[in-house]
């Protein structure tokens, strides 16, 4: 919601067990800096230990695409932040608030932890300097008691103010890491013994559930770098403060995250569903797990990532819609539905490297590459490393350099990739992500280098050669990838086969130069868009899913009205000038083209398909095999739906029927879904301090363009009417059709409309709409259509349908204009 937005992003403590002597490749001489100076090591052991544990930043060099997007992460994005904007708020916390300082807060710390991840990989002098700054600058406007927060004296504890401290908490830890500066881990412990005094379950002091927002989860979420200050620390007030949040989980008011997990397994049940919130207190869960042993924290978490893998994951690697777990079944892909939030995308992959560690199993390795490969590099702009807030399978992505949460959330992700590639076991590489690179480490006190050459994810073909400075012996461990079909490893004389989904072992006495030769096949899958879109289909090659891109696609006038062939799909030789993809498709097609009658003709076309995460304007969704639709699509078809009451689901979820504030299906172009509107539900405005909205208000259904078109007719479908609503009232006047003709102003990430500022003028009334009363529900059929012809054309920004609903509630199905 732009810079009106509460996300938030948990980050991982990148705190890596100290079993191996890392050296640093020979030709990093920018690392010298950071290697010069030995890192902090925790106080505390894990009682429970990790399978692997990452190979540090600084013993390795990445290639390829992984190279490109940190480069672009760094130079676009870290070294351009506005400083003034992330730490004035800290100092100027008494001088009066506004609504933006409710989080702002959170932003300092993100780029601490993103920009320390980035130094430790490569030593940038600018970057070094601005993260100093930035540290200096937070620890410096800490209060006596430990306070490092931006709200004033008189307002704290409220809102966001403990999910701002959580932050502060990762990126001055982060930094700690990197400098070894003790008046850091100073500043950090003042905060955790501030935390600790102020929230418990002892006389006077102060529940944690009532200081944070979507049931306490924003607040809880803090359980994460208080885990990593404990080990830091030792302090036991520390681990207290945590097994407490645990037990805020389960009061009667709070978010019950592990008992509702254990006992449905459902995270669309539990607490209000948002997603980011609860996933950050996930990576707390299993933090505390790893400290405690207590089975239940891991057992709620597996159970809730075998619900998210089977009902809420994209097949591009993001979870949420309306930032929001969905309804099982309930697969939303269209900008109105605000897909994949990027915070939720990073807190995911922290969530799934965390498992991955811990456990080794292939599975959550599958789900690392399945994002990153996807949807995270998706959400960056690998031209100026600006980052998309959501990014949905259709239309442009809406890149912005904003102070946004998201913002601030991507290029933590993206510097974490060094963390996902390889791991390190006592006797043993496993190796996660297939990528050109190099690393080094020690096994049994033997220098080992290792060199991974290949074009993956173009192509399937990796050499490994294994160096080591006198014989050991050790396991190279594959992960081999759930979609292949073929995965073969030459090792000398033998030669190894793989079982997807699985890790292959290879296992022997090293000596000198080895060489390992792997080849996985890059199969293409076409997945059905069935249940919420089953006329579509999205191209998946390897671990890639494909988009069609626009610009790429000159002689397709509608991407809406393209069908997939029946041919395979095929690597095209060279890269159009400009385009700054590496990789490019080719399938036979169909398109739809303009013919003199209101139907479309189809030709034969060759269409260009991108990795959706290289994708700019274009769509994922693609009709399938003689599903492609011959009618003229409307100019708003997928178009960005906004609703007169935007709701937030700060509710829980259990026990509350299924919302049908699906913006979504206003332009999906299907008569059998529809969007309601009510009046008297809680929305953003109240959020912001509006009185809540009555019974009969007024109610608006609206629809902006990307760019101006010009429209002669509008159809509007109606919804869904039952007795308790779902129509127009027109006791008072009819329901009417409004344009904009002027550009429509948005919130700074694109998402929400700001319709206050909008001059909307009337175009048409729907004069056929029935006569209707508040309370009786008319005979209207589901998806009835209603056109009108303008009477002159109109060249516009946005459309919307305004009217009184009838009963509680207006729906529409389609809101339509027409050239």
């Amino acid at each position: 919601m732009g810079t009106i937005s509460r996300r938030q992003l948990i980050q991982i403590a990148t705190a890596l067990a100290a079993g191996s002597h890392v050296v640093a490749p020979g030709d990093a001489s920018q690392r010298a800096t950071s290697l010069q100076r030995r890192r902090p090591e925790p106080l505390i052991a894990e009682r429970v230990p990790e399978r692997y544990t990452s190979l540090p930043f600084e013993a390795q060099q990445l290639g390829g695409i992984f190279a490109d997007r940190m480069r672009v992460n760094v130079e676009g994005r870290l070294i351009h932040i506005d400083e003034q904007a992330f730490v004035a708020p800290f100092a100027h916390r008494d001088s009066g608030g506004h609504f933006d300082g409710a989080w702002v807060g959170e932003h300092a710390g993100k780029f601490l932890d993103a920009a320390c991840n980035a130094l430790r990989y490569n030593d940038h002098a600018e970057l070094r300097g601005i993260a100093g700054r930035v540290a200096n600058a937070l620890v410096a406007s800490q209060g006596p008691d430990g306070y490092l927060g931006t709200y004033p004296a008189t307002g704290r504890w409220a809102g966001w103010d403990v999910w701002v401290h959580k932050y502060n908490l990762i990126g001055l830890l982060s930094y700690y890491e990197l400098s070894a500066d003790p008046a850091v881990l100073q500043a950090c412990r003042a905060m955790g013994d501030l935390l600790a005094r102020t929230f418990g379950d002892a006389p006077g002091q102060r529940d944690i559930i009532s200081a944070g927002e979507h049931i306490g989860m924003a607040a809880t979420s803090v359980l994460e770098p208080m885990c990593k200050l404990y080990r830091f620390t030792g302090d036991a007030r520390h681990l207290e403060f945590c097994k407490y949040v645990v037990r805020g989980y389960e009061q009667p008011h709070g978010p019950r995250i592990v008992s509702t997990l254990l006992h449905s397994g459902s995270v669309y049940r539990t607490a209000n569903a948002k997603a980011y919130e609860m996933l950050s207190n996930f990576n707390g869960l299993v933090d505390l797990y790893r400290l405690t042993a207590e089975e239940k924290l891991l057992d709620a978490v597996l159970r809730a990532w075998d619900d998210i893998v089977q009902h809420q994951l994209y097949r591009t690697g993001t979870v949420s819609a309306m930032e929001h777990f969905q309804p099982d079944g309930r697969l939303l892909s269209l900008q109105s539905s605000n897909v994949g939030e990027t915070c939720a995308t990073v807190t995911w992959l922290q969530l799934n490297w965390r498992l991955w560690r811990l456990t080794g199993q292939a599975r959550f390795g599958q789900e690392i590459e399945r994002t990153v490969y996807n949807h995270l590099l998706a959400a960056q702009d690998a031209k100026s490393g600006n980052i998309s807030y959501y990014t949905s399978w259709v239309g442009r992505k809406e890149f912005t350099d904003a102070v946004l949460c998201c913002v601030s959330s991507g290029p933590r992700g993206i510097s974490l990739i060094p963390q996902l590639v390889w791991g390190l076991a006592k006797d043993e590489l496993a190796i996660n992500l297939y990528t050109p690179g190099r690393v080094r480490f020690e096994i049994d006190g033997v220098p080992v280098e290792v060199t991974s050459e290949t074009a993956f994810p173009a192509d399937g073909h990796v050499t490994l050669t294994v160096n080591t400075k006198r014989a050991t012996q050790f396991t190279v461990r594959l992960r081999v990838p759930e979609w292949t079909t073929t995965f073969e490893v030459r090792a000398g004389s033998r030669k190894l086969t793989g079982v997807r989904g699985e890790m292959l072992a290879v296992s022997q006495r090293w000596q000198g130069s080895s060489t390992l030769e792997i080849q996985m096949d890059l199969p293409t899958r076409i997945w059905s868009g069935a249940p919420t879109y089953p006329d579509y289909a999205l191209v998946q090659r390897g671990p890639q899913v494909l988009a069609l891109e626009q610009t790429l696609n000159p002689t397709v006038p509608y991407l809406h009205r393209v069908a997939l062939g029946d041919s395979l799909v095929r690597q095209m030789a060279t890269v159009p000038t400009g385009w700054a993809g590496r990789q490019l498709y080719q399938v036979d097609g169909v398109a739809g083209l303009p013919s003199d009658a209101d139907q479309l003709r189809f030709e034969r076309r060759s269409l260009c398909l991108v990795p959706f995460a290289d994708a700019n304007a274009g769509s994922v969704w693609i009709a399938r095999a003689g599903r492609g639709r011959r009618d003229r699509p409307a100019v708003t078809a997928f178009a960005r739906t906004s609703l007169s009451v935007l709701s937030l689901g700060l509710e829980p979820t259990a026990g509350r029927p299924v919302a049908t504030d699906i913006a979504e299906f206003v332009t999906d172009e299907n008569p059998n879904t529809y969007c309601t509107v009510n009046p008297q539900d809680p929305g953003l405005a109240n959020y912001l301090g509006a009185p809540p909205g009555k019974r009969g208000d007024p109610v608006w259904f609206s629809v902006r363009l990307g760019n101006p078109a010009t429209i002669s007719r509008v159809v509007f479908r109606h919804g869904a009417v039952s007795a308790s609503g779902g129509w127009f009232d027109t006791t008072d006047a009819m329901p009417r059709i409004e344009v904009a003709t002027t550009p429509i102003p948005t919130s700074s990430n694109g998402a929400v409309a700001d319709d206050s500022k909008v001059a909307w003028e009337l175009a048409a009334v729907l004069e056929r709409y029935p006569r209707t009363t508040a309370s009786t529900p008319p005979a209207l059929a589901n998806g009835e259509l209603f056109e009108v012809r303008l009477t002159r054309p109109l060249t516009v920004h946005g459309i919307r349908v305004v009217g009184k609903p009838g009963g509680d509630y207006a729906s529409c199905a389609e809101l339509s204009a027409y050239g």
